[in-house]
């Protein structure tokens, strides 16, 4: 580079830091005395225009969280710049909140390339603890997250078989279940404790007030406050720096100590115990150090900006520096002069670790490219889960889209056990790969749930909530406003529009209202030639199909469908008037004179809540709910107006599934959703299709998904008496078994009779 590019480039950076603080954010009372000092002592020499103040930025701030994992957050929503973080936590910052490091620290004065430091397992020395007892015995865990003092350690008790991992995604669970008590600080946050159901007692030994119970800014957390919580005789363990006991026991580091080291010892991996000056043979994994991080979205004046402040900072502030008499960025004072209340401060690591001797530049490279590759045999064993992958048995290309990009999310926030997609083509064939082990899981319309459990012996587990918490919802016939003639009493000649054959809201309770209101009377075997006689033409995808219809006439049954080739009605999304939402657009696109959707399908597509070309500018006012009684009525009176109720969609599995088994299948998904149920946040929406489809996987207006209860998890207790007869009520007009989708006329039936009496008289 030039001297003009060097110039241009300090100009830039200059640029940067004259127009936007820097920010730093820290995580407790005592980093937030300390970094008041440190930004007064610099807003001093910047004002007294000492040489290489440019470096410094003109505006400082201290920005307060109560923990870490708010500081990262903070710093992803722009509202924060910079942090230390431990390697552990530094993986989540990177994973989560879109953070890289910028510096790292460096335990030796002079340069090192990739400095690194040792866990250690410290207990007391008049202790018993030996590993073959742990389970017996009290941890104190520095915090949740860290290199140190959680993944390394835990991760090799869980490779040595000490700690057993019995659920996916809840490593907290197993490691509270193994010890007799702990403080785990983090251990209640969102991301660890997304469903709220971590065992309280993770916080047992913690000792923080108020909103710094159990947090990262506990009295008991950070490795100071877990060398205490042993100290002090709470705990009988922890997970420390190797460097932590010298620091709390060393009179010079820390002033004033009744600590004396010979009072601990170190517990081995190998089951002996040493001196804590051991530590070479005695740890539980070799760590990268600390760094100093900020968002990944920062360009490069802005990172460089970083930079120059860091490094001018440590020659000011730093071990010799030029300005060390005025403050020690590495220490962590009791008190500072800068502090109004004069609080006497006994946290460490202060901002930086206390051990630290300089900060190092680490260039461009990635988090991961720091850290190393040992770091993912580490993360793998942490994210242990006792399952082979899930696989989603998927019925469109559309559909088989939407399910990889749900399994590069569930990956992306490293949910356990990974999700498969497999192509089933249809429904039938998927029920069938699943009873047969070669695929997992479906999401079916509970038409499809009956023949699911009768004929394949699946059983629901999870279904769909569309906001009443009631898993069910209303069946309503829809028409447009100004088509004052058309009631449920005058289908003759008019076009209609269902969402498919065999659904309950799109088959099972339109036909038999059908019958209800004697709109034909049907015999055996004639329900497609009356419909067809009964509507000019219809759309209901897959009524030619020869799984439902082997008759596969009439053809006016399809002809009102909207997609073409070999697209044309069939029985899912390729369909555009597939499902309750495509039924809708049959209608709005004048397809048809009425449609049967579900009782949210009209609103959920007008009034600007569905930006698809087909439903933009439509008006939930332009169309009617028709009622049995012959009323018509505004399309929010669904309770007083509708058909009948269906039980909700649902997840079904192999009934041959173990509980544990389909816990496991349950808690993925349940994990997936506190991620990923928002249609508003994140790139990948479960319960959302994008504009070119609908119904992918879940039902777009579902809002959640909810557990059945064991007691209903079979396909008779959950459609329920009712739904089932109306199901059975249509069979003998059908002529389509439900136990085997075959299809025997009475003609064809008697042919069989004779010819097998023939051969008995033979």
């Amino acid at each position: 580079m030039d001297f003009k590019s060097i110039l241009l480039f300090g100009a830039a950076c200059l640029a940067f830091v004259e127009s936007r603080p820097t920010r730093w954010c820290v995580t407790n009372r005592a980093e937030r005395v300390k970094c008041d000092k440190m930004k007064y002592e610099m807003l001093q020499l910047k004002y007294a225009n000492v040489t290489g103040n440019e470096a410094l930025p003109m505006e400082f701030e201290c920005v307060a969280r109560n923990d870490v994992f708010e500081c990262m957050e903070a710093i992803e929503m722009d509202n924060a710049d910079l942090m230390t973080l431990d390697s552990g936590q530094g993986y989540f910052a990177g994973r989560q909140h879109n953070m890289r490091p910028l510096m790292v620290e460096n335990y030796d004065t002079v340069p090192n390339f990739r400095p690194t430091y040792y866990s250690v397992a410290m207990i007391r020395a008049n202790s018993n603890v030996q590993l073959d007892n742990l389970n017996s015995k009290s941890v104190c865990f520095p915090s949740i997250g860290t290199s140190a003092g959680w993944l390394y350690p835990v991760s090799k008790l869980i490779n040595e078989k000490f700690i057993t991992i019995f659920e996916c995604n809840a490593i907290v669970k197993a490691v509270s279940t193994f010890f007799r008590e702990m403080c785990l600080p983090g251990a209640l946050t969102s991301f660890y404790n997304p469903f709220g159901n971590n065992p309280t007692d993770v916080c047992k030994l913690c000792t923080g007030q108020n909103e710094e119970f159990c947090t990262t800014s506990d009295k008991r957390a950070g490795f100071d406050g877990a060398f205490r919580c042993v100290a002090d005789g709470a705990g009988d363990l922890t997970f420390l720096r190797h460097d932590t006991i010298q620091q709390m026991t060393d009179p010079v580091m820390n002033p004033g100590t009744t600590y004396v080291k010979e009072d601990f010892r170190l517990l081995c991996p190998d089951r002996s115990t040493r001196s804590v000056d051991e530590y070479l043979q005695c740890n539980w994994g070799e760590l990268p150090s600390h760094m100093i991080m900020t968002s990944a979205v920062r360009d490069a004046p802005v990172i460089a900006g970083y930079k120059a402040f860091l490094k001018r900072a440590v020659e000011w502030f730093g071990p010799g520096g030029t300005y060390e008499d005025k403050f020690q960025i590495f220490k962590s004072n009791e008190t500072y002069d800068t502090d109004e209340f004069d609080f006497v401060l006994e946290r460490k690591n202060q901002m930086f670790s206390d051990q630290t001797k300089r900060l190092e530049d680490i260039g461009d490279q990635t988090y991961f490219e720091w850290v190393g590759s040992d770091f993912d045999q580490v993360l793998d064993r942490m994210n242990h889960c006792p399952s082979e992958a899930v696989r989603w048995c998927v019925i469109s290309e559309a559909e088989k889209l939407k399910c990889e990009s749900m399994l590069l999310a569930f990956k992306a926030k490293d949910l356990k056990p990974e999700l498969d997609c497999l192509f089933g083509g249809n429904t039938t064939t998927c029920m069938e790969m699943i009873q047969q082990g070669d695929a997992d899981l479906i999401n079916l319309d509970a038409g499809d749930i009956y023949i699911a459990g009768r004929r394949f012996g699946l059983v629901p587990i999870a279904a769909e909530d569309y906001g009443d918490m009631s898993m069910k919802f209303k069946v309503v016939a829809v028409a447009r406003k100004t088509d004052k003639s058309t009631t449920l009493f005058n289908m003759k000649d008019k076009r209609a529009c269902q969402p498919g054959i065999g659904r309950g809201d799109g088959w099972i309770v339109p036909l038999n209202i059908y019958i209800e209101t004697e709109q034909f009377l049907p015999d055996d075997c004639s329900i497609f030639d009356n419909i067809g006689q009964l509507f000019v033409r219809s759309c209901i995808p897959g009524s030619l199909d020869r799984e439902y219809n082997p008759g596969q006439s009439p053809i006016n049954l399809c002809e009102g469908c909207a997609s073409g080739g070999y697209r044309k009605c069939q029985r899912n999304s390729e369909e555009q008037y597939y499902g309750a939402s495509g039924s809708f657009r049959c209608l709005v696109e004048k397809g048809g004179d009425v449609a049967f959707v579900r009782h949210l399908t009209v609103r959920d597509n007008t009034d600007g809540r569905n930006h698809a070309i087909w439903a933009r500018n439509r008006r939930s006012d332009d169309y009617e709910l028709m009622c049995k009684d012959g009323r018509r009525l505004n399309i929010d009176h669904f309770e007083e107006c509708h058909l009948g109720e269906v039980p909700s969609n649902a997840i079904v599995t192999s009934g041959g599934k173990t509980t544990r088994q389909k816990d496991i299948i349950w808690n993925v998904l349940n994990y997936g959703q506190q991620f990923f149920s928002s249609d508003i946040d994140g790139d990948f929406h479960m319960f959302d299709s994008g504009n070119w489809y609908s119904d992918l996987l879940f039902t777009d207006p579902a809002v959640r998904l909810m557990r059945i209860p064991e007691d209903r998890q079979n396909y008779k207790t959950w459609l329920g008496e009712d739904f089932i007869a109306q199901i059975e009520n249509l069979h003998k007009y059908t002529c389509v078994s439900a136990d085997s989708g075959a299809f025997i006329t009475p003609s064809l039936f008697l042919v069989l009779l004779v010819s097998l009496l023939a051969k008995m008289m033979s």
